[in-house]
């Protein structure tokens, strides 16, 4: 997954690496902190909700994080990266064990995600499917696909109800800012969940 041109957060990833290559003190504890739940539940329905798997591969791809963080070049975000890594592990998983449905969709799906993420500031805005009754698990699955930011910003308009100018105080940025950034990720939740019922045989 690509950085959108931009990206406030880049700049605070590529920070953080240098503290971490020279193993500055709170460094690594501020990378899980910054993206333990956000990892989990991208693979936690990866997994199929095995909460123990879910919980040992997290930790796994922290370690190899950790290990391996001179290889983040900053072309994605460090969430991308890191669910890059997890990607991984679960390949070599499932060289060994037949994985659950949700998981072959979502695994079968990440390649044309991870493209939808990329073209979605210059795609126009279909119709919302927030708001429809679907599958929940779909909608979890979905979610857990998109960029922390997209994520936090469809929870808080859609789950929580937040207006756009509490969103936009909430996060320090502009009115502005704050509804393209919430557009892109209702551009990104539409086309991703749409690709996961397709590739799934529709919803439930």
């Amino acid at each position: 997954m690509h950085s959108l041109p931009g990206d406030p957060l880049l700049g605070a990833d590529l920070a953080l690496k240098d503290r971490l290559v020279r193993r500055e003190r709170g460094a690594a504890e501020e990378l899980i902190e910054r993206h333990l739940d956000a990892l989990y539940e991208f693979v936690h329905y990866r997994v199929g909700g095995d909460r123990h798997r879910a919980e040992d591969l997290v930790q796994d791809t922290f370690v190899a994080a950790l290990e391996g963080i001179q290889g983040f070049d900053g072309r994605s975000s460090l969430h991308g990266w890191l669910c890059g890594i997890a990607r991984n592990k679960l390949r070599s998983e499932r060289r060994r064990a037949r994985p659950k449905s949700i998981d072959e969709v979502l695994e079968a799906a990440d390649p044309e995600i991870d493209l939808i993420l990329a073209e979605v500031a210059r795609t126009p805005l279909p119709e919302a499917v927030l708001e429809r009754r679907q599958t929940k698990e779909l909608v979890g699955a979905t979610l857990s696909s998109l960029p922390l930011e997209y994520r936090r910003s469809l929870l808080a308009k859609y789950v929580e109800g937040s207006s756009v100018a509490e969103i936009a105080r909430r996060t320090g940025k502009s009115e502005k800012a704050a509804e393209s950034t919430l557009t892109r990720a209702r551009v990104a939740f539409a086309r991703v969940f749409e690709l996961l019922a397709k590739q799934r045989g529709g919803v439930a």
